[in-house]
């Protein structure tokens, strides 16, 4: 199946017998349409963007913000087919049992589906990207032959996050795509059209030279960023009102991100030891780093959020090391790189002999930086909805009020008091937590950083009145049109979403019928 511009052909082309109509070519669009097309399902694949990256299509991220901002909304999300993959580092950690359970303490937890159900589709999603299928604590432990180094496991859960080698989904699945799916670029969907059976009939998709097509559509799935997943689904209130799946007043509601926080220094007697413990270490040419989470009795008789820590092996003065010295010198030989080697001969020394000997990525002389990253408490408070400015073809843009509540900022302190305790009483370190973080900090929000995990605003439930999708991630009342995108997750875990998201997809491509089925 060839790579089609819509730039050159979708006013030409045959848009007709399509099993299944995908809008996004990002990680979860390319899983679901390549798994689809290995069932036999004849797949259009449209993509608003191209091979590239550019201004042009980047602009279209654009939105307005009325609370917390983002760092860069528009450049932190990629359109481009691969999507936001042609820039991720491809990390991959499964959302924990508690995240899909019922917690009394967290306000509209608990997904309608549980960790037992999707828990097959985690290895699924893991072989789509090139990751192995070993358990993400004990396995490796065994793998790099290293032990636990005795955290309570009522309290602290010791693990890795896997790393794929080829974390671009467009490098990775590229040949497949041109195999067995249709991927029409540079065309962007403009309207959603419902039949009388309240089924979706048609879609229109515009070209970037002001030419459309209507599309007629068996199955619809948007598998979109977060955020535009609840633009469109706003944006098209022409047959609803208030949007597509608007009906239970949670549509563009609960969105959240993963506030991360830098919360002070690590200091050791032996910072050797504490690097062999939290350093990414490499085997088989596979990259492994430690994480470092609550353990689900913490969170319950803490009644708190989940969250995970993670070491950060920083030089004084934004030095990069002798290592990334010597990678950079690799790939652009240049006399300063040489000069900086030299001078640092002993430490780079050090750092292959490391790798050659326990595939640790070691950084001598590196400060230790406790970073965290945590679950945001699903709430009415922050949502997306529309804004007054347009966008190049006419629509208004996403209009984001990003609101974290104190839960997230009480669970960062109490999680960094805990992981001090822990270190303290294994004798691996002292935390030094920076000025201000402390529980009732006044500019606590200010502190918090997002990591570009837009999750929320089509939440999945168990029935209409809860929220926008079902169980299968079928629009409620629209028996046609799916989400597949982290706007579905009800509540965030403390997990990178991709991989979530890649078995929620795996799943999905079970249940989408051929057309006429």
């Amino acid at each position: 199946m060839p790579f089609i511009d819509a730039n050159k052909a979708l006013t030409d082309g045959n848009w007709t017998g399509f099993d299944a109509t995908i809008v996004g070519a990002g990680a979860a669009g390319i899983l679901l349409a390549v798994s689809l097309a290995r069932r036999g399902r004849r797949v259009l694949l449209i993509e608003s963007g191209h091979f590239e990256i550019d201004d042009d299509r980047q602009s279209l991220n654009d939105i307005e913000q009325t609370a917390k901002s983002m760092s860069d909304a528009i450049w932190n999300r990629k359109r481009a087919i691969g999507g936001t993959t042609v820039a991720w580092g491809g990390q991959s950690l499964p959302f924990a049992p508690l995240d899909f359970e019922k917690r009394d303490w967290v306000a509209h937890s608990g997904w309608p589906i549980s960790y037992d159900t999707l828990q097959p589709y985690y290895a699924a999603a893991n072989r789509f990207m090139g990751v192995d299928e070993l358990n993400y604590d004990s396995d490796i432990l065994d793998l790099l032959n290293r032990r636990d180094p005795g955290f309570d496991p009522e309290v602290l859960h010791y693990h890795y996050s896997k790393w794929a080698r080829q974390p671009n989904f467009l490098k990775r699945h590229r040949s497949a795509l041109q195999r067995d799916v249709t991927v029409l670029y540079n065309a962007h969907l403009l309207r959603i059209d419902l039949a009388e059976n309240s089924r979706v009939g048609t879609i229109e998709v515009g070209d970037f030279h002001g030419r459309r097509q209507t599309i007629p559509v068996a199955t619809l799935v948007l598998a979109c960023g977060g955020i535009e997943t609840n633009r469109i689904l706003l944006l098209n209130d022409h047959q609803q009102k208030g949007g597509l799946g608007s009906g239970s007043g949670w549509l563009g509601k609960a969105f959240m991100e993963h506030p991360c926080l830098d919360a002070g220094q690590v200091e050791a007697d032996d910072m050797v030891k504490l690097q062999e413990h939290f350093g990414t270490r490499i085997r088989r040419r596979r990259r492994y780093s430690v994480r470092l989470s609550a353990g689900p009795q913490w969170q319950a008789s803490n009644r708190l959020l989940n969250v995970s820590a993670s070491l950060m092996w920083l030089y004084d003065g934004g030095e990069v090391g002798p290592l990334t010295e010597l990678k950079t010198f690799v790939r652009s030989p240049r006399p300063a790189s040489a000069l900086k080697m030299m001078k640092s001969s002993s430490q780079l020394a050090q750092g292959l002999w490391a790798i050659a000997r326990a595939g640790l990525i070691y950084k001598p002389g590196a400060g230790a930086r406790l970073s965290l990253m945590c679950e945001q408490e699903p709430s009415r408070d922050s949502y997306i909805a529309l804004g007054d400015e347009k966008d190049r073809f006419g629509a208004r843009k996403a209009r984001l009020h990003w609101r974290i509540g104190a839960s997230t900022w009480a669970t960062m302190c109490r999680f960094t008091e805990t992981v001090g305790e822990e270190m303290q009483r294994l004798g691996l370190g002292r935390v030094r937590l920076d000025d201000g973080v402390r529980a009732g900090a006044p500019d606590w929000e200010g502190r918090l950083s997002d990591v570009n995990h837009h999750m929320g605003g089509a939440r999945m439930s168990a029935s209409p009145a809860d929220g926008v999708v079902d169980d299968q991630m079928r629009l409620w009342g629209v028996p046609n049109l799916f989400i597949c995108s982290a706007a579905v997750f009800p509540t965030g875990g403390h997990s990178n979403p991709t991989l979530t998201l890649l078995a929620l997809a795996a799943r999905l491509a079970e249940r989408v019928p051929a057309a006429g089925g």
